[in-house]
């Protein structure tokens, strides 16, 4: 038991200092952690304990925790994670202090609006109302929405961030790589004239 403990705390550091590579501007990189943590299962730190699940997020250690896991860290920032639909969802309102939610489809329950983690699955349905041009649709994987939001989820927009910032530093490579050519060109241009420029012919003197 310990020694599996202590092959998944390994894989778990390994993965997170691999995630912590990955950053984009507006997107922290605990937020992305928090997107590949699993939620909801048993915590193995406390095994034996009541309510061990694991519906707590620390943004300062980065990693899923209980709520027998919340003492250890009463000084540090964490996120609670609510079921929703079988899904895990978050407080909005918690979550707009750390993270700009905005474009991000809002769902009531508890008195309370909540966003979802991940990418919502597609309803049965889901092919036959794509007929209805009227209908508010997630521009990331195309889910129905409620309203006229952009994204059904946190994933989804942290993905439409990392779309547009990629197709920006493509644009960017271009740019640079046409103005160079512009540079070379006009450097071969030159070089062209300079071999083709000839001297006139040479005027001697007058023969008496």
């Amino acid at each position: 038991m310990h020694q599996e403990m202590t092959e998944r705390r390994k894989l778990f550091i390994r993965w997170k200092s691999f995630l912590q590579k990955i950053s984009y501007v507006g997107v922290p990189p605990w937020l992305i952690i928090m997107h590949e943590s699993i939620f909801f299962s048993s915590c193995i730190m406390h095994p034996n304990a009541k309510k061990n699940d694991l519906d707590y997020f620390c943004i300062d250690c980065r990693r899923s925790l209980c709520s027998n896991c919340l003492p250890a860290h009463m000084h540090h920032k964490y996120i609670k994670i609510r079921r929703y639909i079988y899904s895990d969802v978050i407080n909005r309102q918690d979550l707009c202090k750390l993270f700009n939610c905005s474009g991000i489809q809002t769902y009531h329950t508890n008195n309370a609006k909540v966003v979802f983690l991940k990418q919502r699955p597609h309803r049965h349905n889901q092919q036959q109302q794509q007929n209805n041009t009227r209908e508010y649709r997630c521009i990331i994987c195309k889910r129905s929405l409620q309203d006229n939001s952009l994204y059904c989820s946190i994933a989804c927009k942290v993905l439409a961030i990392y779309n547009y910032q990629t197709s920006q530093k493509d644009e960017d490579h271009l740019d640079s790589v046409t103005i160079g050519d512009k540079k070379n060109h006009a450097v071969l241009s030159l070089t062209k004239k300079r071999k083709l420029r000839r001297k006139g012919a040479p005027l001697r003197a007058p023969m008496f």
